[in-house]
């Protein structure tokens, strides 16, 4: 794992810049760890201080987590359904990986526009350990990426990642990536403009 978290957050928020009137999310955190059983890691709440749940250029897409057991967990950090823990199809590692972790360990952050899955590998006692995994939709199988969500995404809009961790390539080359809060996107919507253009 990076050591350099500062960084790699001040890098990523000067290259993703947010194009909606909302950016950034306060979130009751001990809340949210009374839910999750677990805290969060650092450079991931930092993203969300900074930008929020939202996209980026509507490929990538980052959530929150749920604040009260009540509160649907549909649209927020998730753990993975039941039928995705007891579907073999789902329970494919890369080969370096294989036998190395188990799908309830996954605690899902993020997703994409081609139904990719981005999550956590929640055994280490330290967020700040958390490697990323990734569940792609054109390989159907986990990948694992040894760093926080917060490098991973650095890392994807540079380009840096070979072969490229996601189904969609079309931020492979975008030098002004943007990132537009739900609540934004949403509202365009509903005054029948496309939020993207």
């Amino acid at each position: 794992m990076s050591e350099d978290q500062p960084a790699i957050l001040a890098n990523l928020t000067r290259m993703l810049s947010c194009i909606g009137p909302t950016c950034g999310d306060s979130i009751d955190w001990g809340a949210a760890e009374h839910v999750y059983g677990t805290s969060f890691p650092a450079d991931y709440r930092a993203f969300i201080a900074a930008f929020g749940s939202g996209g980026i250029e509507d490929v990538v897409g980052v959530l929150t987590p749920a604040v009260s057991s009540a509160e649907s967990q549909i649209s927020n950090v998730s753990r993975l359904s039941e039928s995705a823990l007891t579907d073999e199809g789902v329970n494919r590692w890369a080969l370096a990986d294989q036998g190395r972790y188990r799908l309830e360990d996954l605690l899902i952050w993020g997703g994409t526009a081609a139904a990719d899955t981005l999550c956590w590998i929640t055994t280490d006692p330290d967020p700040d350990q958390w490697p990323v995994a990734v569940y792609t939709r054109l390989n159907p199988e986990w990948t694992v990426y040894p760093c926080g969500m917060a490098e991973f995404l650095l890392k994807l809009l540079r380009n840096q990642w070979h072969p490229y961790p996601i189904s969609d390539t079309s931020l492979r080359h975008d030098t002004h990536p943007r990132f537009l809060h739900d609540k934004d996107e949403a509202a365009a919507y509903e005054a029948g403009r496309y939020p993207w253009e």
